[in-house]
């Protein structure tokens, strides 16, 4: 339990504008509603998403040693990230196409 906690909260790292890009793309994909447009939209959250971890990776990684004192690795930190951005678009594009 306390590991997910600690997963969940390194995500706050990346939420804002993660969940901008899913919520934008959600919408695109909801008045199109064109599943081929759920490709465009899964690159655009792999780029994003990308992106995002260059971020942290040269701008926030001093802020990990917190997490590193816990018995996180880095790579255990984005790695989680990436499950849990990818998670919630895989929810949000799903209910779109409903």
């Amino acid at each position: 339990m306390r590991l997910i906690v600690l997963m969940l909260s390194c995500y706050r790292f990346i939420a804002i504008p993660s969940v901008f890009i899913t919520l934008v793309s959600t919408v695109i994909l909801f008045r199109l509603g064109d599943p081929l447009f759920l490709v465009v939209a899964i690159w655009t959250k792999m780029i994003t998403t990308g992106l995002l971890m260059v971020f942290l990776y040269f701008f926030r990684s001093t802020q990990f040693f917190f997490y590193n004192n816990l018995g996180l690795s880095n790579q255990s930190i984005y790695a989680t990230l990436v499950i849990i951005d990818f998670m919630v678009a895989a929810v949000s594009f799903s209910l779109a196409l409903l």
